[in-house]
């Protein structure tokens, strides 16, 4: 190798080391943004409570959970599995807060889960979108949303 090739080998990396080091530097302008998700222990257990950006950051949406011959319906997309395979559902517990319930499942007829009657509150409304967020959140698997 040259000595032009070797110069301006040393300069890219001195250039690349001091943008590094320049990207490392803690600032307050460069502060970890609060989370937007945490667990908290409510009436109905250890729940999931997203800040607004949170919701918004995973286009969280609901569904009510309807009445069914000998059970409770819910969307397809509400239904996610802990990492033991058991079948869930997250019910909307408060102002965007929402409890893990376990679910027996009947059946599974196209885009409508069917559980055992009396596994879900009243009225439930159910995140069908979003979900799976919750659950990580709700296991440890990221620190935020």
């Amino acid at each position: 190798m040259n000595r032009r090739a070797a110069r301006a080998g040393l300069a890219c990396a001195a250039a690349a080391a001091a943008l590094a080091a320049a990207g490392c530097s803690s600032t307050s302008s460069s502060a970890a943004p609060p989370p937007t998700a945490h667990l908290q222990r409510t009436a109905y257990g250890m729940s999931v409570v997203l800040t607004p950006l949170g919701a918004q950051r995973i286009a969280l949406r609901t569904a009510h959970a309807t009445a069914a011959k000998g059970g409770v319906a819910v969307p397809y997309g509400a239904l996610v599995y802990e990492p033991g395979g058991d079948p869930a559902v997250y019910v909307a517990t408060g102002t965007l807060t929402y409890t893990r319930y376990l679910v027996p499942v009947r059946t599974i007829t196209g885009n409508t889960v069917y559980v055992k009657a009396g596994s879900l509150p009243p009225n439930a409304s159910v995140v069908t979108q979003g979900a799976e967020e919750l659950l990580g959140v709700q296991n440890g698997v990221g620190e935020e949303t």
